[in-house]
């Protein structure tokens, strides 16, 4: 004890302030976000991304089996979670196609008739096709969000029924 505190404290009040001036500081200063991945740069980071996305799914995939094989789905939560762990499933599988198409298959843009700010893509092989449509995750993702926030507000709602 130090001075009617404990050690613990005593380093909190010494480590509080500095702490506090660091993230001050780096948000009236802010530097450069060096770790920035852009989502159209399909060359960047590839193996980490497509190594990502398939454990993500082996992930999703194993979840839903296990909650099939302990018969949860009786409950509206779990059922609601499965849905969502297939969409999440399938969004990866999107994403990890996508990269590999946009890796193979650059989209070829041509300008558009009004100059620099309008763009036409040129959909005159299959892999501008599918890189395009890959490039619409989010009508996978959005889904499994839904279903996923609706599960977890069914778990909390029944949690509530039961303390009353």
């Amino acid at each position: 004890m130090i001075q009617g505190r404990s050690i613990l404290g005593y380093v909190y009040c010494r480590l509080l302030p500095g702490v506090l001036v660091l993230l001050l500081g780096s948000m009236i200063f802010p530097s450069p976000a060096l770790a920035f991945i852009p989502h159209w740069a399909p060359k960047e980071a590839f193996f980490i991304r497509q190594f990502s996305y398939l454990f993500f799914m082996v992930a999703m995939i194993f979840f839903i089996v296990e909650l099939k094989l302990e018969r949860s789905p009786r409950q509206r939560g779990f059922r609601l979670l499965i849905w969502a762990s297939v969409f999440f499933a399938l969004w990866n599988l999107d994403c990890f196609i996508g990269q590999w198409i946009a890796l193979h298959f650059e989209a070829q843009v041509a300008p558009g008739p009004q100059g620099f700010f309008s763009q036409r893509l040129n959909m005159a092989n299959p892999g501008n096709w599918l890189n395009y449509f890959t490039r619409l995750d989010h009508l996978l993702l959005v889904p499994a969000f839904i279903y996923f926030y609706l599960g977890i507000r069914e778990f909390r709602r029944q949690a509530q029924e039961g303390k009353q």
